[in-house]
C-alpha cells in the first residue's frame, strides 16, 4: 500500500492512467464496493443521467448550462477529456483544480488499495468516476449531470439513482462490448433507466430502437417522453449555431449543425422533465443559458479558417459531412485526420472523403491510434489524395499550406486530437 501522499495533480493523473490495463471490468460490483469504502457520495447527490452513442457530451453541456443560468449549483461529469484530465469533471463550469483532484484521488487510492488487497480491483475509469462523485457531494452541488462512459447497464455511472434519465441517438460503435446490431446497444443503453424514474429518448435511427426503449421503460414503470412524436418547428441553422421552436420553447444554441439542435430538443426534454418534479425552473433564464452553452472540439470555428469536430464513428462522420456539404460549399476543404484503430476508420474515411479535396493523416500518440500510414491508405483508396505527417504540429502546417489562404483545413476523425490541435491552436483552460 503506498503510504506517500501525492505531491501534485500530475502524479494522481499518472496513478489513475496507470491502472487503465491492470484491472477488469466486473460488472457493477468494484464499483459498488468502492463507493460504500468511499461513504457512497453519489447517493448524496441529485443527478441527470444522460446516454447515447454520439451527442451526449452536447446534451450534458446544454442542460448543465440552463441549470447552472437558473440559479442552481451544478456539477458535470463528461469522458473522454479534450487537454487535460481535470476537465472530466467541473463545479460552475470549471474543471477541478490540481489541489482538491490530488487530494481526492489520494483519498480514492486509500480505499482502492486497500480493496485491492481483498481481491476487488476497480478499474481506471472507476477509480475516476468515484472521484468526480466524491468532489460533487463535497462540494454539495444542487444538481450533477453525468454522462455515461460505455453503454449504461453495466458503466461505472449507473450506481446512481437519477432524477431523470436522457437517452440520445443510436449508432454502431463498442460492437465488442455492447452487440452488433443498433437493437442490442439499444438495449445496454437502456440499461440506465430506473423504476419510475421519467426518462426521454431522441428520435432515433430505426422504430426498432424506439421500441427496445418503450419496452424498457415499461418494464420498469418509467414514463417515458419520446422525441419523434414532438419535434422541433421553425429550424433555422446557420453555420455557427441555429435557432428553433420545441414544446413551447424558443431556442437559440451556438452549437453548429442540425444534430445539435436535435441535442438541445433533449436537453429541453430534460428540462421539462425537472419541472414536472417540481423543479422552480425559469424559462427565460433557462433560455438565456442554453444559447451561451459551448462544447469544444464539436463543429468548433477556432478561425475561419479551422474547424475542429471530434467526428470518431460513422454517426458522427455523416453529421460532419453533412454540415459541410452545407456551409462549406465554395472553399477548399483539407481533412486533418487521425483515428484510433479500433473505430471504424473505413466508413469514416469515406466520408471524410466525400466532402474534401485534400487531407493530411497524422500520428495519435496514443495506444490505439491507427498508424497514420494506415489511415492515409484508406483516404486514398476513396479517392482523395493524402499524405501521412507523423508529427501533429508539422502536420497541421502541412494542412494550411494545402488548405491556401481561404480553404478551410478541418481537423476530424478523433477527440484525442482534437484535444490535442486545441492545445496547439487555442488552450482555454477548459472552461465552458
Amino acid at each position: 500500500m503506498s503510504n506517500i501522499p501525492f505531491e501534485n495533480a500530475a502524479q494522481a493523473v499518472a496513478w489513475i492512467d496507470g491502472l487503465r490495463y491492470a484491472s477488469e471490468k466486473n460488472g457493477l460490483e468494484n464499483m459498488r464496493a468502492l463507493c460504500a469504502a468511499l461513504g457512497d457520495p453519489q447517493d448524496r447527490l441529485r443527478c441527470v443521467h444522460v446516454a447515447g452513442t454520439n451527442g451526449k457530451g452536447s446534451t450534458c453541456a446544454l442542460l448543465e448550462r440552463m441549470l447552472r443560468a437558473c440559479g442552481l449549483k451544478t456539477g458535470l461529469y463528461t469522458s473522454p477529456y479534450l487537454m487535460r484530465y481535470n476537465e472530466r469533471m467541473r463545479v460552475n463550469g470549471e474543471p477541478i483544480g490540481d489541489g482538491a483532484l490530488a487530494a481526492l484521488a489520494q483519498r480514492v487510492r486509500e480505499r482502492a488499495e486497500a480493496l485491492a488487497e481483498a481481491g476487488v480491483r476497480p478499474t481506471w475509469f472507476e477509480l475516476g468516476t468515484a472521484l468526480a462523485f466524491l468532489w460533487f457531494a463535497e462540494e454539495k452541488v444542487d444538481v450533477a449531470v453525468i454522462e455515461v462512459g460505455l453503454g449504461g447497464r453495466l458503466d461505472a455511472t449507473n450506481v446512481i439513482t437519477p432524477e431523470i434519465c436522457l437517452l440520445g441517438p443510436i449508432g454502431l460503435e463498442h460492437t465488442k462490448q455492447l452487440g452488433d446490431t443498433l437493437e442490442q446497444i439499444a438495449f445496454e443503453k437502456a440499461g440506465i433507466i430506473k423504476p419510475g424514474v421519467p426518462a426521454a429518448v431522441q428520435r432515433q435511427q430505426t422504430d426498432s430502437v424506439r421500441q427496445v426503449f418503450r419496452r424498457v421503460a415499461w418494464e420498469k414503470g418509467a414514463p417515458l417522453t419520446d422525441l419523434a412524436e414532438t419535434p422541433m418547428e421553425n429550424l433555422s441553422c446557420h453555420a455557427r449555431g441555429a435557432e428553433f421552436d420545441f414544446r413551447g420553447h424558443h431556442a437559440r444554441i451556438a452549437l453548429a449543425g442540425r444534430h445539435q439542435a436535435d441535442n438541445a430538443c433533449l436537453a429541453l426534454a430534460g428540462l421539462d422533465l425537472l419541472r414536472q418534479k417540481g423543479w422552480a425552473l425559469d424559462e427565460a433564464r433557462a433560455m438565456d443559458g442554453l444559447s451561451r452553452a459551448v462544447w469544444p472540439a464539436r463543429l468548433e470555428w477556432v478561425d475561419d479558417g479551422t474547424l475542429i469536430d471530434g467526428a470518431h464513428n460513422a454517426h458522427g462522420a455523416r453529421a460532419l459531412a453533412d454540415y459541410a456539404r452545407e456551409f462549406l460549399a465554395g472553399r477548399r476543404v483539407v481533412c486533418l485526420a487521425g483515428m484510433m484503430k479500433d473505430k471504424d476508420t473505413d466508413a469514416c474515411a469515406a466520408l471524410f472523403a466525400s466532402i474534401a479535396d485534400a487531407a493530411v493523416a497524422t500520428q495519435i500518440d496514443y495506444q490505439r491510434a491507427l498508424p497514420c500510414e494506415d489511415l492515409a491508405a484508406q483516404l486514398a483508396d476513396h479517392g482523395l489524395p493524402c499524405e501521412a505527417v507523423p508529427d501533429e504540429k508539422t502536420a497541421l502546417g502541412r494542412a494550411r499550406e494545402l488548405a491556401g489562404e481561404n480553404g478551410v483545413v478541418l481537423i476530424c476523425g478523433s477527440l484525442y486530437l482534437a484535444g490535442d490541435m486545441r492545445l496547439l491552436l487555442n488552450d482555454d483552460g477548459g472552461r465552458i
